[in-house]
């Protein structure tokens, strides 16, 4: 604490004196025992007094230990602090906003809003400053400033209104930080976001060109399959034919070998057919979706130990072909899966849509999988892709033991 110096002292018996001499000089008469009493009655207000004065001290102490403490970290901090005035005068500067602004040792405060902002900047701190006293409330701001040598950095500023007394007025406590190379970092990563954003979109289109290059490539190995191979075949089937009839009168015993030979032929036509058909079914282009499943599935369960029962509710009468394709070929893969991997005995295929959507759900009661080991395989992603394009969406749930649910929804385009 404190000691009291000897001018307040003097000053203070001063006062003293002028008020003894404003009060009456004549004491009323008292007897000994009253004497004895307002004795007695000093004593007791000297030891209060004392009392009071003891905790007054130890309160300023308390005051003095809280000042030095918030001095101590006021000066400490990490980030600038300092607090302004309406106007823009400054009060204080902790050392970290003085090292921020390159203020020098003497110490010299300058007009906050003039000195370290812009003059476009300036107006905008000047009404975030009045923002903050009017709406008694802080908020944050990011602005451009810069230091006394002219030099500028991109600071983050909190601002806080503070109430002072004693006809001090309004001021703003405001604690500020320089995060240019953080805005800078912030910056590098959103042309990144943009960079991997364009990549996304390219690596779609190349997708869908891809998927489109593949139906075109299907469609030509398909015409040619069936125009040049399966017709080649299918004459050698005829000239097998006409041959069995010489070799019936000449030489029946190669008979049988000439039937074997017709029925291979036939076997490798039909293999052929079928192949085409895998490749590209050309009723896609001249039925609906629902016709062309039904012929899959019916040609499906000929050669695949499966019963599939396919269900149509409500579908669109055309779909675009994109969609019409990307869905038939889930079909087949989702069957193909089906086949080989699930040992399943049982199949449901359900083909619903709107004016919204279509969706394809195929469900299967084979042997499921975990499909949090299995969700980055090669059959889910290539489904996932064919989709995306289409904005689509593939969604698969299996358990072992309990079969597998595979459901697609793509939407259909808007009509303008």
């Amino acid at each position: 604490m404190a000691e009291i110096q000897p001018s307040d002292l003097a000053r203070l018996r001063e006062q003293a004196e002028q008020l003894n001499r404003r009060s009456p000089q004549t004491l009323p008469k008292v007897t000994p025992q009253d004497v004895e009493s307002l004795v007695q009655e000093l004593r007791v207000h000297q030891i209060e007094l004392e009392l009071q004065c003891q905790e007054l001290q130890h309160a300023q102490t308390d005051i003095e230990e809280s000042r030095d403490r918030y001095r101590e970290l006021y000066e400490s901090l990490p980030m600038g602090y300092l607090s302004v005035d309406a106007a823009g005068l400054i009060y204080d500067v902790n050392p970290a906003g003085e090292s921020l602004f390159g203020i020098g040792p003497d110490r010299k405060l300058k007009n906050f809003f003039y000195y370290f902002f812009s003059d476009d900047e300036s107006d905008v701190a000047r009404r975030f400053v009045r923002r903050i006293l009017d709406e008694r409330k802080p908020d944050s701001i990011e602005l451009r400033m810069k230091r006394c040598d002219d030099s500028s950095f991109v600071s983050a500023l909190q601002a806080a209104p503070v109430e002072l007394g004693g006809g001090k007025g309004e001021r703003v406590r405001v604690a500020f930080k320089d995060v240019t190379r953080r805005k800078a970092v912030e910056e590098t990563l959103r042309q990144h976001q943009l960079e991997l954003e364009a990549n996304r979109v390219e690596l779609q289109e190349l997708m869908a060109k891809l998927f489109t290059a593949q139906e075109e490539e299907r469609r030509r190995i398909a015409c040619d399959l069936h125009d040049d191979h399966c017709q080649r075949i299918t004459a050698l089937i005829l000239e097998a034919s006409a041959m069995e009839k010489t070799i019936r009168a000449v030489m029946p015993s190669l008979m049988p070998r000439m039937s074997s030979l017709r029925n291979k032929l036939s076997d490798i036509l039909d293999d052929f057919r079928h192949m085409t058909h895998e490749l590209h079914p050309r009723h896609l282009d001249t039925v609906s979706l629902a016709c062309s499943m039904r012929t899959y599935i019916k040609d499906f369960v000929e050669y695949a130990d499966l019963v599939v029962d396919f269900h149509e509710q409500a579908m669109p009468a055309q779909l675009p072909m994109p969609i019409t394709i990307c869905l038939y070929r889930l079909l087949q893969e989702s069957l193909g899966n089906i086949r080989k991997h699930a040992n399943a005995k049982h199949v449901e295929v359900s083909l619903s849509g709107d004016n919204q959507q279509v969706e394809l759900r195929v469900k299967d009661d084979g042997d499921g999988f975990n499909f949090a080991d299995n969700k980055k395989g090669l059959g889910l992603t290539s489904m996932q892709e064919r989709v995306r394009p289409l904005r689509g969406h593939v969604h698969i749930e299996s358990t072992p033991g309990r079969g597998t649910l595979v459901t697609v929804r793509i939407p259909l385009p808007s009509e303008t």
